[in-house]
């Protein structure tokens, strides 16, 4: 990632850390939240039928109304780095800003001739409902710069108490992508129809996937996490129908565990 893209979310940090406090006025400053890694399994690329292990960095962290959240490589799109506007307990509205991942054609020979995708930045906002231990919500961003396309993604969510070291979590969701997003991801221009296996392809907006995720965080001391999750993601719509797709599986599963610390 080059120094622009380093530079937008250290200015929004920076705006965000002078938010005025009576934003939250029921809450004290302070950090907190949770840091550590993870080593995952995953798709070599979204659409692809191969897999490979990683080891990431998960960071989840609070000051106030700035929060940061890195929770996507677990397979779940997080919102990123964003400051609440709402005091409501049960409500958060963010604007935010997230790292979106390149996928290079290194990455696989599946992607042999299409050429890489470089990572960028995306700018957008999250609503969230959270009354109980059910819970909505709403993500929608839009690619900057070299990041094309926009993406909007829907949830359900229910978390619960197991036992007293144990609290488990699932999510429903959805997610819709336009044309731009779709063609850089799943389409297959001329210029790369000619260099590799697949037909052309341009395909338009829809609805890019559905997912389920679970997962388990178990409490090994009073600081140190253990977790466990796992989601399957079927594509659907333009993203299914793409050559790359086909070739691979529109069936992309994820599990990971990691251990964190809490503060």
């Amino acid at each position: 990632m080059n120094i622009k893209m380093c530079l937008i979310p250290a200015a929004f940090l920076a705006i965000a850390l002078a938010w005025p406090p009576g934003l939250e006025a029921a809450e004290e400053y302070g950090l907190s939240g949770s840091v550590g890694a993870a080593v995952s399994a995953r798709p070599e690329f979204e659409g692809s039928d191969r897999y490979k292990a990683l080891v990431l960095p998960v960071v989840n962290l609070r000051y106030g109304p700035v929060f940061l959240s890195m929770t996507q490589v677990l397979g779940v799109n997080s919102p990123g780095l964003g400051v609440n506007l709402v005091s409501a307990p049960d409500w958060v509205a963010a604007p935010a800003v997230r790292y979106r991942w390149a996928r290079k054609e290194k990455d696989s020979d599946l992607l042999r001739g299409l050429g890489d995708i470089d990572d960028g930045i995306e700018a957008g906002g999250v609503i969230r409902w959270q009354p109980g231990p059910a819970g909505l919500s709403l993500r929608v961003f839009q690619g900057l710069g070299r990041a094309e396309g926009l993406t909007a993604e829907v949830e359900a969510n229910y978390g619960a108490a197991l036992a007293d070291d144990l609290r488990g979590v699932v999510r429903l969701s959805a997610m819709f992508a336009d044309g731009r997003y779709n063609r850089s991801y799943f389409g297959i221009t001329q210029r790369q129809a000619d260099n590799s296996e697949y037909g052309f392809y341009d395909p338009g907006a829809g609805l890019k996937h559905a997912a389920l995720y679970g997962a388990l965080g178990y409490a090994l001391t009073e600081r140190l996490e253990l977790g466990l999750s796992a989601e399957y993601k079927r594509l659907t719509g333009p993203a299914a129908d793409s050559p790359l797709v086909k070739r691979g599986s529109a069936d992309q599963f994820i599990s990971s565990v990691a251990l964190s610390f809490n503060f």
